[in-house]
């Protein structure tokens, strides 16, 4: 036990030192094998928390990195008077070359606590200082996410619809149903029904992008299961920060089917809305989106119960807007 602390010692005083020069802003993937779920668990860990402590950024897939911390537990055949034996390498993602490898043996987890920063400074040991070219190479493989030609965007949408009721003579007054003789008050109407779109997002320069897009929601006035169906065009100036991005957007609606219940209906409707982008890998980002659309005509719905004894208005006059809410991932192709 001696001989194997003096050992780490020595190799953590060449680590330390080697640490001591510029090595933030690099690239590593941990990924590893173990006999026992703990053991699993404890080295992923603290490989991971030693990394970081280190200035090294983590990343969740091999090809974001450059290098590779792997790691192996298994039981341990050697008569050395250890249970377990963990492999540590270090490889080299670009052709899969093994740099160095170490041994560890041990008997209980909670030995291993004592030397793990020894055990990842001399893995690590070996890792040579990037350049300016190749820094920037690795920058511009963890930024990918944001810098493509194509985006393809799905959404899962809760859009609020807001019919105001235009016409005074009519707030909290009723419509007669004849054939039930019952009266339907008229006023507001707000509408939360779900809906989705999908969408192609050209981003043409680094600051600005376009979307086509398909927007599908649910409901009518007067009837849930009305299938509303519009195209949608974004413009859009993203706002990039290392794992999250802002995109404010201007938005253009032109619907394309309408309700039978409405005479007349807006021609468009237009807007603006931000989407929340966080990166979730090399090639994409989950996104939270908030927008506002308003229409600068009427929907003009018809009276339902036109064959009444009332004198009531064969038009009821409605102000539309829209609050919109979604939540869903892009997948970027193309690279910038």
């Amino acid at each position: 036990m001696i001989k194997r602390a003096l050992f780490f010692t020595v190799l953590s005083l060449l680590a330390a030192s080697s640490f001591a020069q510029n090595i933030h802003h690099m690239y590593l993937f941990i990924d590893g094998t173990a006999v026992r779920t703990d053991h699993y668990e404890f080295f992923m860990k603290n490989f991971t928390l030693e990394a970081e402590g280190a200035g090294y950024t983590v990343t969740r897939t091999k090809d974001e990195a450059a290098y590779t911390l792997n790691f192996n537990v298994s039981a341990n055949t050697i008569r050395n008077n250890y249970q377990y034996i963990a492999k540590i390498s270090l490889l080299k993602n670009a052709d899969g070359l093994e740099v160095t490898t170490l041994d560890f043996y041990y008997n209980y987890i909670e030995e291993a606590y004592e030397y793990t920063l020894a055990l990842f400074q001399s893995i690590t040991l070996y890792i040579p200082l990037y350049t300016t070219e190749e820094l920037n190479a690795a920058q511009g493989r963890f930024d990918n996410w944001k810098n493509k030609w194509i985006y393809l965007r799905a959404s899962f949408d809760y859009p609020i619809s807001f019919y105001l009721l235009n016409d005074p003579a009519l707030h909290s007054g009723a419509l007669l149903d004849p054939d039930t003789n019952q009266f339907d008050p008229q006023d507001h109407k707000i509408m939360a029904m779900p809906g989705a779109t999908v969408g192609l997002e050209f981003q043409f320069l680094n600051f600005m992008s376009l979307e086509l897009n398909l927007q599908v929601s649910m409901g009518d006035t007067r009837d849930n299961l009305f299938i509303n169906m519009a195209a949608g065009l974004e413009l859009k100036f993203p706002i990039k920060f290392d794992n999250i991005a802002l995109v404010p957007y201007g938005v253009f609606i032109y619907p394309l089917n309408v309700s039978t219940i409405f005479n007349e209906y807006p021609l468009f409707a237009f807007g603006g809305g931000i989407q929340l982008c966080a990166r979730a890998g090399r090639y994409g980002a989950f996104f939270i989106d908030v927008n506002y659309t308003l229409s600068l005509s009427q929907a003009v719905m018809k009276n339902p119960y036109p064959d009444n004894r009332y004198n009531d208005p064969p038009e009821i006059h409605y102000d539309r807007s829209i609050i919109g809410i979604g939540v869903g991932y892009k997948f970027g192709l193309f690279d910038r």
